[in-house]
């Protein structure tokens, strides 16, 4: 498997509608918070690339958007912020993208942002979502039993957190 080379960047403009087009793919948006369960309209998507976001960049591939990472509801007292990533085009899964991506992101979150602790989530059922923080040192902190409907029943929601020197992050 060769995972395919990313670029993290700001998001601009021309990002909101490929991002939306991931959003409206159920595939894509099964696993993503409650938010996302309904159809969104763009100033929705606007207002959270350039404003709801803490700290988001998107994942481009070969020039083209791919997706989206980044951090949200910094705790500034504690050092902590929360991590997300979406792959939103369905020919990167697979591929060790999100894995590549999560690293690099986890990377700068405790390099760039100087963050002492990153906590994230995922819906206990979506498998990759699960190998991808393992693989890049998350630790499970507790689950919230049954918190998301999904599939025709609920879903229990996987609580993990990093720290920086788990991570092996000498800048910490």
């Amino acid at each position: 498997m060769t995972t395919p080379e990313f670029t993290l960047r700001p998001p601009i403009s021309s990002d909101v509608y490929p991002y939306l087009a991931f959003l409206s793919n159920p595939a894509v948006s099964i696993w993503l918070e409650d938010r996302c369960q309904r159809p969104l309209i763009a100033s929705e998507i606007k207002a959270f690339l350039f404003g709801g976001a803490w700290c988001p960049w998107a994942i481009e591939v070969e020039g083209a958007f791919a997706g989206l990472t980044g951090f949200q509801d910094p705790i500034p007292e504690r050092s902590q912020a929360r991590f997300f990533i979406v792959i939103g085009e369905p020919s990167y899964w697979g591929k060790g993208l999100g894995t590549a991506v999560t690293k690099a992101a986890v990377a700068r979150g405790f390099n760039e942002l100087g963050l002492r602790k990153i906590v994230s989530d995922y819906l206990s059922p979506n498998l990759a979502s699960a190998e991808i923080h393992e693989r890049a040192g998350f630790q499970i902190e507790g689950c919230l039993r049954e918190d998301a409907w999904r599939e025709g029943k609920w879903a229990d929601r996987a609580i993990v957190s990093i720290f920086g020197n788990e991570f092996g992050n000498e800048m910490v």
